[in-house]
């Protein structure tokens, strides 16, 4: 640049090993390839490089270099340079030369009739006059590429029915998966800008109907199912726990209370609070199945204990069915709380 304008543009595409760089790596071999090719303009003036990458400026004044760095300061320190930073959002002009090439190249691909956004914006309401502005020049954070309208990175889109398309297909296309609001704006502002997205953005989300019959937060409502009517003694349990009773002299602190849903008969077992599912099985195995056998089914309540790994396999092994009550809905395992 000169005089704060721009004279020449150069771009190179990475390939091979450089996609391997680290980022400072990749600063450095751009700023090493931008000075190869000006060098006829550079090598005997003195001039300055403005870089959006903080730690070039601390170039010269680095203690230890491996052998591609001290190849490239070799060659960068025989020009007479000085390096400012600029942060990356006041360096919008020179930022966007890197993205915008590749986000019009894709739009013009799977967009028929997108090159005729070019003609809209002369009279367009929300950026016509910003258009007319940017016609020699940056005009704040606006400035114009190949007849397109850009703010920072981001293409300008005026009104037309591409926005709500762009919105749908960041909301519901290809790999998007029905996000909400803020996600849909999330992505679609990152490459476009429009006054009040995202109040369009909210206003098509809102009337997805994928969106309104896969997430309601209305529960289906019906009727509770009942259990199966026991036809023999001892083939369906409930099983339920009564604690913070006193300690006992043997230590303990509460009891495992087995009830047969056909003959009501209960088995009141003594056991500590703090039990696992391990001790739990002992028990039943000890005081219940040792009298009367391996039940069909076992009704409880959703205690960490009924609903471990261990328990779930222990029963399954052995062809007992596991009927869990519903949640704050202790009337399911009416049998075993009356004994309480």
């Amino acid at each position: 640049m000169q005089d704060s304008k721009p004279l020449a543009y150069f771009s190179e595409k990475l390939g091979g090993a450089h996609l391997n760089y680290s980022t400072y790596d990749k600063e450095l071999y751009a700023l090493v390839r931008a000075l190869e090719v000006w060098q006829h303009y550079l090598l005997r003036k003195e001039f300055v490089i403005h870089t959006d990458h903080e730690s070039l400026k601390h170039l010269k004044g680095q203690g230890k270099l491996n052998k591609r760095h001290a190849r490239w300061v070799e060659f960068i320190e025989s020009f007479p340079y000085g390096i400012r930073y600029k942060k990356g959002k006041d360096n919008i002009v020179a930022d966007a030369l890197s993205r915008r090439y590749t986000l019009l190249s894709t739009l013009h691909t799977k967009l028929l009739g997108f090159e005729y956004l070019k003609d809209l914006y002369a009279t367009d309401s929300d950026f016509a006059s910003i258009y007319d502005a940017c016609e020699h020049g940056a005009f704040h954070k606006f400035y114009k590429h190949d007849g397109y309208l850009f703010q920072n990175n981001r293409l300008c889109l005026p009104k037309c029915s591409m926005r709500e398309l762009l919105v749908r297909e960041a909301h519901s296309g290809g790999l998007m998966g029905h996000f909400g609001v803020t996600k849909t704006y999330d992505v679609l502002h990152e490459h476009f800008y429009w006054p009040n997205m995202r109040k369009l953005v909210e206003k098509i989300c809102s009337t997805c109907i994928t969106c309104k019959q896969d997430k309601s937060t209305v529960m289906p409502h019906g009727l509770y199912t009942p259990l199966p009517v026991p036809s023999s003694p001892w083939t369906d349990i409930s099983i339920d726990f009564v604690i913070g009773l006193p300690i006992t002299k043997h230590g303990r602190d509460s009891i495992f209370v087995v009830v047969d849903r056909f003959s009501k008969m209960a088995h009141f077992i003594p056991c500590h609070k703090t039990d696992d599912a391990t001790h739990v099985a002992d028990l039943f195995f000890r005081e219940v199945v040792r009298l009367h056998g391996i039940p069909r089914t076992i009704v409880s309540d959703r205690d960490a204990k009924f609903l471990s790994h261990f328990w779930k396999v222990l029963w399954g092994k052995l062809g007992t069915k596991l009927l869990y009550s519903t949640t704050c809905h202790p009337q399911t395992d009416g049998r075993a709380n009356p004994a309480h």
